[in-house]
């Protein structure tokens, strides 16, 4: 009995104490700082998850950016953290002995490595430097019937835009006038890719309808400002490797790309290298060279725009006429013009265009639809509205198939007899009735054979239905074959036939020998010619022709130097002898001084040695020229917008010359030049040697100070020490056992010795 009460006693008390034992603290989040690999690959990095009270670990969002993944693919974007377990497509391991975690995530959820299918250069900020230039081209008939054309270029550029003015002056004893043929304000944006144009200007013109030469304000997009831009849908190729792979990809057979990339999907875009219809093959192989080949067909059309971009023009002036004949020759009535194309899709582009003037009314809509990868069809539908004799309509239709073996182009417009344009104002006028068709066959051994059908209806012009035959071939040994033949069916005297056989040769020869007859009159022709180098040198060309026992012989030589072209040419038919001489060139108004040079195109850099004259100038590695006495050397003919290679080479330069680089990446803008400046300095530095008062070395290590430059530098082994920048008379500063020290002595430039050594010179107490 004692027993049960001394258990219950016991189980009271433990009750008690139990009673008043606090509960167990809820499970806390564990912080976990794991090494990280992905898909198999190792990352290098240690992140942080942590885990609990939940099941499963948990990742911050940072840990994705760190692993350069997308939180958005994620579905977590915005958020701080998120449970592993909740993603869908991403799985993971936990090895808890090791403190390491492998995730595994699909391509879905990891961003593709982007890659460009094409090489194009970078393209870059353009930099103007103000000046003008005055591009020249004289031509001149020598002899009794003396005669002289000067076509010139007037062209004035800063950072706002080009004014240009072009025409021809012509100087006889029968004739001397002069003509302006287009004068202009261009204002060009790289960064909207938009250019306003005050002046003289070409409308806007679709393929069905028609530009005219105008005098008023347009404003266009211009893509050809970011020439690195493809305008049209340019295929993009995608795929994904297991492990770190490279890629190739293959168009036609012809290798475009050959590249590294990581672990994950990819994508190539820009896929350029091909018009019409081809097929790409995109080869993946591992590290053990394991490959994976995938072939695709493709097909680009080059006429139509990728999704989302937009072309436009608008113009708003009066129409020009006689062109080339009269100055200033306008109408008074204004017209207006507006073009409008728009990629709907990579597959639709549409075209939009208006014109109107003088009670006229023109409008019309078009479209470009590609069939998949069976070709693309074209067709438009425009209208014309005024009086009765300006009320009609036209209509066009077409399809286009282009491939590497095989091509076809089928187009055909109609037009009614009322139907007007801008054109139709001033007298020229339109097509009532086309008709083409175009077929190519691609054969082997590098041959060709093409027919064409061209069938045209216009008024005031006899209609003609035109059959044509032409064969091609390359023979090798540089030896290029091709033939054609043509026929009217409505005329039965227009008809021809010609044979041409054309070869180049060592060091630039070219050769050509061509036979035909068209309306009976038969023709050979003989070429022999080599041009001239664009580094600079001679050039030359022999020529017979024989039209009907008619001959004409000619030769010609040509010296294109670092100041223009100069060419003469001589003549002889029916027993008379004539020459003429032409003279092309360019002088340019820039860093203050006019400079003769070639003649300059789209965009051009002037080059200066700072007085230096002799220096070779390179164009993207190619010597163009050597710099003047004066130290300039003008460089024609860069890309606008994108970066050229100009540079110098030193190697001819004398010892004691020095520059800081020898190369730059130039970007001009249209129309514009760019002043490019290779200082060239004269070398100024000597191994002084350095003495104490006593005539002993000095110690080396310590420092030394040129007062003229303020340069530091250390004395070296015999206390010799090297001093550049050396003037006429120069100061050396120094401690000396903790006293200063001075030093001076005068430099005299040494011929055919750039660093001597002089000296010794005493350091001598002073301030």
């Amino acid at each position: 009995m004692r027993w049960l009460w001394l258990g219950l006693w016991a189980w009271m008390v433990m009750s008690g104490v139990l009673a008043q034992t606090p509960a167990s603290p809820p499970p806390q989040e564990e912080e976990l700082f794991l090494e990280v690999t992905l898909n198999g690959e190792a990352t290098g990095l240690i992140l942080r998850f942590t885990r609990g009270p939940t099941p499963g670990l948990r990742s911050s969002v940072q840990n994705l950016r760190e692993l350069a993944l997308d939180p958005a693919l994620f579905g977590v974007a915005g958020q701080q953290e998120f449970a592993l377990d909740q993603i869908k497509g991403l799985g993971y391991t936990y090895d808890a002995a090791r403190q390491s975690i492998a995730l595994r995530v699909d391509d879905a959820l990891r961003a593709p490595v982007a890659l460009s299918g094409r090489s194009v250069r970078t393209p870059g900020t353009a930099t103007v430097t103000p000046g003008a230039v005055f591009n020249y081209d004289a031509y001149s008939v020598l002899g009794r019937n003396r005669s002289t054309s000067l076509t010139n270029e007037l062209r004035y550029f800063n950072a706002s835009g080009v004014l240009t003015s072009t025409g021809i002056f012509n100087y006889s004893s029968q004739l001397r006038q002069f003509v302006r043929f287009d004068t202009a304000w261009v204002h060009a944006d790289p960064d909207t890719l938009e250019s306003w144009q005050v002046g003289d200007l070409i409308s806007s013109s679709l393929s069905w309808t028609r530009s005219l030469r105008m005098g008023g304000v347009q404003w266009k997009r211009s893509f050809d400002l970011r020439p690195d831009l493809l305008t049209f849908p340019a295929a993009a190729l995608s795929g994904s490797a297991v492990v770190p792979s490279a890629v190739s990809l293959y168009i036609n057979g012809v290798r475009q790309v050959e590249t590294a990339v990581p672990s994950g999907p990819f994508i190539i875009n820009q896929v350029a290298g091909i018009n019409g219809a081809g097929q790409a093959t995109l080869v993946t192989r591992d590290p053990a060279g394991r490959a994976v080949s995938t072939t695709l067909p493709l097909y680009v059309d080059t006429r139509m725009l990728a999704a989302g971009l937009t072309d436009y023009s608008v113009e708003l002036g009066v129409l020009r006429r006689r062109y080339t004949t009269a100055s200033f020759d306008y109408a008074r009535s204004p017209v207006a013009s507006a073009s409008l194309r728009r990629g709907l899709s990579d597959s639709l582009t549409l075209e939009v265009h208006g014109e109107g003037g003088s009670g006229l009314l023109n409008g019309g809509l078009g479209a470009l639809w590609r069939l998949g990868q069976s070709g693309v069809v074209s067709a438009s539908l425009a209208g014309s509205g005024g009086d009765d004799s300006r009320r009609g309509g036209q209509a066009a239709l077409g399809y286009q198939y282009l491939s590497p073996r095989f091509s076809i182009d089928l187009q055909s417009l109609r037009a009614s007899a009322g139907y007007s344009d801008l054109g139709t104002l001033e007298g020229a006028a339109g097509m009532r009735a086309s008709d083409r068709v175009n077929l190519n066959l691609a054969l082997l051994g590098g041959q060709g054979l093409g027919v064409s059908l061209i069938n045209l209806r216009a008024p005031l012009v006899p209609p003609a239905r035109v059959t044509a035959l032409s064969y091609s071939a390359t023979l090798g040994w540089g030896l290029y074959l091709s033939a054609s033949a043509f026929r009217d069916a409505r005329d039965p005297r227009a008809r021809g036939v010609f044979f041409s056989l054309s070869g180049n040769f060592g060091d630039r020869i070219s050769a050509s020998v061509s036979r035909g007859r068209q309306n009976d009159v038969r023709s050979t022709t003989i070429t022999l010619a080599r041009p001239a180098d664009y580094g600079g040198g001679l050039g030359w060309g022999l020529q017979t022709v024989n039209n009907n026992g008619s001959s004409l012989r000619q030769a010609q030589g040509v010296y294109l130097g670092n100041y223009g072209q100069v060419g003469a040419l001589v003549q002889e038919t029916g027993g008379r002898r004539t020459s003429s001489v032409d003279v092309a060139g360019a002088l340019v108004l820039m860093d203050g001084g006019v400079h003769a040079a070639r003649q300059v195109g789209a965009g051009f850099a002037l080059v200066s040695t700072d007085g230096v004259g002799g220096v070779p100038v390179l164009q993207e590695n190619q010597q163009i020229g050597k710099t003047s006495r004066a130290g300039y050397l003008l460089v024609p003919n860069l890309n606008p917008y994108l970066g050229n290679q100009v540079g110098i080479d030193p190697s001819n330069l004398p010892l004691e010359a020095r520059i800081s680089s020898t190369g730059r990446s130039v970007v001009p803008a249209r129309l514009s030049g760019v002043l490019v400046r290779f200082p060239v300095e004269t070398y100024a530095a000597a191994s002084v040697i350095l003495h104490d008062a006593a005539g002993k070395p000095l110690e080396a290590g310590l420092e030394v100070l040129h007062v003229e430059s303020g340069a530091r530098t250390v004395v070296g082994y015999d206390g010799m020490t090297f001093i550049d920048h050396l003037q006429p008379l120069n100061h050396l500063r120094l401690q000396l056992d903790g006293q200063p020290c001075l030093i001076e002595f005068g430099y005299t430039e040494v011929k055919g010795n750039p660093m001597p050594t002089i000296g010794p010179f005493r350091c001598m107490g002073g301030q």
